[in-house]
């Protein structure tokens, strides 16, 4: 009587099935697993096994075992222990969500600066004594006042955004390379020497992000940063800002911001001058899930 082969064994490779044969003989042959429990073998749907193993090795009993190879679960345990992990797969065994982070990074500087300046020519007799002043020559003796009061205000505005899969980390950064120039010193035959050399320096802005997401919330583990040249000399500022937060999915949440502010004066023979400074950067973030159709898929 003719009986078909078994097709499926003949697809798997020969390797494949010795190591699957191998991975059973261990199992049947564990101490403390019971010989009489069935072997069930799953296969995986998204998740890979690294992910999955942690999760179900709690709920099969010391007198079970569970293993696997590439995208298949392999259980020795009781019927209620693998009903157990089939429930608790339907429900992690999903492909992770995407999702899509946007960071905004909003920021202000302002300034004011308000003084005065004096300066005088006085005749005496044939001569002229002159305060604050070239000194070039007058008829009568005159004197001059300048006051000046400026306000200055530049806003910044910044958004990148990225696309992640839930549970993975994604990091965006853009940026550009600026000349820094530095002063070197050396030694020929024993004498110092000083040169400038030029280097390009990376200056740069973006986040490193690991979102977590649960029903409607999302957990974020964040790391961002914002390097911009500060004008000449080759002065970069910096900030950085990390750490976690959780929020409602689609609204944006504050991850931090600066405050900073200064002030000086100068003041001296017929001239005064005060300065104030102040900086204030706001960073918010917000997630969206672009395969959640309804809170049901959440």
């Amino acid at each position: 009587m003719y009986s078909a082969p078994n097709t499926a064994l003949q697809i798997m490779p020969v390797r494949m099935l010795c190591r699957l044969a191998v991975l059973l003989c261990c199992i049947a042959a564990g101490s403390g697993v019971r010989a009489d429990y069935p072997i069930e073998v799953i296969q995986l749907k998204a998740r890979p096994l690294d992910e999955v193993l942690p999760v179900v090795r709690p709920l099969v009993g010391a007198d079970a075992a569970v293993t696997g190879m590439g995208n298949q679960l392999i259980i020795k345990a009781s019927p209620a222990q693998v009903e157990a992990v089939r429930k608790v797969l339907a429900q992690i065994d999903r492909p992770p969500k995407r999702l899509l982070i946007t960071v905004s990074n909003q920021g202000e500087d302002t300034g004011r600066s308000s003084g005065y300046s004096a300066s005088a020519d006085i005749k005496i007799g044939q001569g002229q004594v002159g305060i604050n002043s070239p000194g070039r020559p007058v008829g009568d003796s005159q004197g001059r006042i300048a006051l000046h009061d400026a306000d200055t205000r530049r806003s910044r505005t910044a958004s990148q955004q990225v696309q992640a899969l839930e549970g993975r980390p994604a990091y965006i950064s853009a940026g550009a390379q600026v000349p820094v120039r530095e002063r070197q010193q050396y030694f020929a035959n024993g004498v110092p020497y000083q040169t400038q050399v030029t280097r390009l320096q990376d200056v740069s802005s973006g986040f490193y992000v690991v979102p977590r997401v649960s029903g409607e919330y999302v957990s974020l583990e964040i790391l961002q940063h914002d390097d911009r040249p500060a004008g000449a000399g080759g002065r970069i500022d910096t900030q950085r800002a990390s750490t976690t937060v959780r929020a409602r999915l689609g609204e944006w949440v504050d991850l931090g911001g600066i405050d900073t502010s200064g002030s000086g004066s100068r003041t001296g023979l017929g001239y005064a001058t005060r300065n104030q400074e102040s900086t204030t950067q706001q960073i918010r973030v917000k997630v969206e899930c672009l395969d959640c159709s309804s809170p049901a898929d959440r």
